[in-house]
């Protein structure tokens, strides 16, 4: 009983913050009078940065510019 909680709590520390990462990527709008610019997202990720990095940079408002 033990070792489920153990794998459970070890799942819950590396698994989760990924996972909420990749829902607030999905389910983003920009703000009023912005739009995403998916041309530099696509090009950061052609030139290395990992998808995890992209989408938390497009979180943080990385990634909009004015309409």
């Amino acid at each position: 009983m033990g070792d489920l909680i153990g794998i459970v709590i070890l799942l819950a520390i590396f698994f989760l913050p990924g996972m909420i990462t990749n829902y607030k990527f999905d389910h983003r709008l920009p703000p009023e009078g912005y739009r995403t610019d998916y041309g530099a997202m696509a090009r950061d990720m052609n030139n290395g940065m990992s998808k995890m990095d992209a989408m938390r940079k497009a979180n943080n408002g990385g990634y909009n510019v004015k309409k």
